[in-house]
């Protein structure tokens, strides 16, 4: 890869290698990263190339799951890289005799680590979010510098970040789970810093579904007319980024009242 050297002053300097230590990652990575998110904030555009190809929508079994997360297993093991954590003597001993003497009772144990499904409506729903704030967060740089502050909004920049999901809520937790995967996978990864573990690890400590949902019923029609239209690239007016704001419990205009969150 190419070297590039930059010139940074030393509050930032330091600002970088305290974010970097907090994620046990090199500075240069952290940068790198950074970058990355920079450019990809550019462009709006981008909406979309995250979610994977249109197919047929496919279901599998708890029994087809488990043949190939062991396929799977076996490939890792034979080239070194399966890790310790999926390794337990004990319970694959267990294992084997439940199966060679046929113990019935004891075949659900062989699925205990086979999570309930999650359905292809569920995954599309962290697509929509993840793309929402990438569409609110491109088309906010679009306005330039003091682009927050031209938002008739209180606390827009809050409201106009993901702040993850709820951990104490079973159905939050499943989708913060999704959330972490897409973006271990490199999707999203503007959202990297979302789930670092100065943010909380992605923990909301309230449930956040009914504000993504309510900001979702407004933007996604408007996204579908500004792509229709061909307008800005896909970026949103001010305006327009203002009403799937607002559409947020809570959210006000500036002269409604002020400040409108109650935590940070």
């Amino acid at each position: 890869m190419a070297t590039v050297t930059l010139r940074l002053n030393d509050e930032t300097k330091k600002r970088i290698e305290k974010a970097s230590e907090a994620r046990a990652i090199a500075v240069s990575d952290y940068i790198r990263e950074a970058l990355e998110m920079h450019l990809r904030l550019e462009q709006a555009g981008d909406v979309g190339v995250d979610r994977p190809e249109d197919v047929e929508d496919m279901s599998l079994t708890p029994y087809q799951r488990k043949v190939l997360q062991l396929l799977h297993r076996n490939l890792l093991a034979t080239k070194g890289g399966l890790d310790d954590s999926y390794y337990d003597h004990d319970a694959e001993v267990r294992a084997l005799k439940t199966l060679e003497y046929g113990f019935a009772g004891e075949y659900p144990h062989e699925f205990a680590d086979i999570s309930a499904p999650m359905s292809r409506a569920e995954c599309e729903l962290v697509w929509d979010i993840l793309d929402m704030f990438r569409v609110i967060k491109a088309s906010v740089r679009k306005l330039g510098k003091d682009g927050w502050q031209q938002l008739d909004v209180a606390d827009a920049e809050y409201h106009g970040t993901f702040q993850g999901f709820d951990y104490n809520d079973a159905d939050e937790v499943r989708l913060a789970n999704y959330a972490k995967f897409l973006i271990k996978t490199d999707r999203w990864t503007e959202q990297t810093n979302a789930f670092a573990p100065e943010n909380g690890g992605g923990n909301s400590h309230t449930p956040m579904l009914p504000t993504y949902r309510a900001m979702l019923r407004v933007f996604k029609p408007t996204w579908r007319q500004a792509i229709r239209g061909g307008r800005n690239r896909g970026y949103f007016s001010a305006n327009d980024v203002q009403q799937v704001l607002l559409a947020a419990p809570g959210a006000v205009s500036k002269g409604d009242g002020g400040s409108s969150t109650t935590a940070h």
